[in-house]
């Protein structure tokens, strides 16, 4: 059998009402469909796969939901429901640009298989939550109660010299 490598995307600016002024408070129907007119993103639109609405400040990016779209992500990134998260995150005044990235196949490819993408989705969200403990996500939180030091949700500070290797022999 052999593995399904999916490509990262974005990321993606979402431009949105109040932006000039430097913070963003709602994206609205007409801001989503601005969105798919940029020709990297009209590309990827008819994929499927799972896409992560993010922050971005000056420490990088933060997740702030993680979706899948057994569709593509034109019909099923700025539903109602998706954009009632998203809008959220930005009235609450957190910090930062929103922007998109996609997991999805690369090339022509646009299927994924819906095991694939529920497992992708999990994971993404248990990695994001790790990152952001406030992700709007309700379900699939749940992350593992282990880590590896310098390795998997390890914690903060200077990775071991072993730690490194041990990553690069497994492959993480």
């Amino acid at each position: 059998m052999e593995n399904t490598i999916l490509e990262v995307y974005g990321p993606f600016d979402i431009s949105c009402d109040g932006q000039d002024r430097g913070s963003c408070k709602k994206i609205d129907k007409a801001d989503a469909k601005e969105f798919w007119k940029q020709p990297d993103v009209s590309a990827i639109s008819k994929k499927q796969g799972c896409y992560i609405f993010a922050l971005r400040a000056a420490k990088g990016f933060t997740p702030w939901y993680v979706g899948q779209a057994g569709k593509n992500f034109l019909q099923e990134c700025f539903t109602s429901h998706k954009m009632g998260h998203y809008n959220d995150v930005l009235w609450k005044g957190r910090k930062g640009a929103p922007v998109m990235f996609f997991v999805a196949p690369s090339g022509n490819k646009n299927k994924v298989s819906a095991g694939i993408l529920k497992e992708m989705e999990e994971y993404l969200i248990q990695s994001a939550v790790y990152k952001n403990p406030d992700l709007s996500n309700i379900q699939n939180r749940k992350t593992p109660e282990w880590g590896i030091s310098g390795v998997v949700r390890g914690g903060k500070g200077r990775r071991a010299v072993i730690s490194n290797t041990f990553k690069k022999m497994m492959g993480i």
